[in-house]
């Protein structure tokens, strides 16, 4: 039976990957800032005996409030004293329901949705609200330098396995959408599990002392043993199917 050979890097989608960010970002970002400015009134700059920057300064130290000095787009500047918590509230509410619940349980996002992608774990299951945790604590370094984030997506763009600081942690992978639901196989990094050339050959039939596929570099795919059927299985990249190993 001849093995079936790679089909490219599933992770190569930065591009996708970065709108599918800028979605979800959107999706976060507009409404809560909708609900944080609803309260604001607002001055024109003509009404202003003073420069809008120094208004906003002296506003906020007066009356512990929020000031938004949009001369340079509108002429105005905006300003509130209420601290109405909606805006706040939808911010963390719906980053933790899309990022961490929902991607966690399904390995989507909407902007993932959107652009045919995946968060996966490395046997390309969801990875789960525990990992998709983690993943989104540690962008508070891929983040880096915030004002434009530039540590994670240059990770993501030049690492093995196109991943950032939070993948790595998390020990996931964001791929096409198509990849998912089998191991992730990227050319040159380790499989998962750890298997190396030795630990992972095909040893007949009796079964491994870990669970999972291993990386089987005779057969140039993954194997996995199952208690059910007695029997090794192999990984067909092309029927994207588990099939018993001929010969056993």
């Amino acid at each position: 039976m001849a093995s079936p050979q790679p089909v490219g890097d599933p992770t190569a989608v930065f591009g996708r990957r970065v709108v599918a960010a800028l979605i979800d970002a959107a999706l976060i970002l507009i409404p809560a800032m909708l609900l944080l400015t609803a309260s604001f009134q607002y001055l024109d700059v003509s009404a202003l005996d003073q420069p809008p920057q120094q208004f906003c300064d002296s506003y906020t130290a007066l009356n512990n409030g929020l000031c938004l000095n949009l001369a340079d787009f509108n002429d105005r500047v905006y300003f509130s004293d209420s601290n109405d918590p909606a805006g706040t509230a939808y911010y963390w509410g719906g980053t933790i329901l899309m990022l961490v619940i929902i991607q966690g349980i399904t390995g989507r996002t909407l902007g993932k949705l959107i652009m045919g992608l995946r968060t996966v774990r490395e046997d390309g299951r969801p990875p789960g609200v525990v990992k998709a945790f983690v993943r989104w604590v540690v962008w508070i370094v891929d983040a880096f330098p915030y004002v434009l984030p530039l540590l994670g997506p240059i990770l993501a763009l030049t690492t093995q396995g196109h991943r950032r600081l939070g993948d790595m942690a998390a020990s996931t992978f964001v791929v096409r959408a198509s990849a998912a639901g089998a191991p992730i196989r990227v050319p040159g990094l380790t499989a998962p599990h750890g298997a190396t050339g030795e630990g992972a050959a095909w040893a007949g039939a009796v079964p491994p002392s870990a669970s999972g596929p291993q990386w089987d570099p005779v057969r140039n795919t993954y194997i996995q043993w199952d208690p059910a059927q007695s029997r090794w299985l192999q990984w067909d990249e092309v029927t994207q199917t588990w099939n018993p190993i001929v010969g056993q």
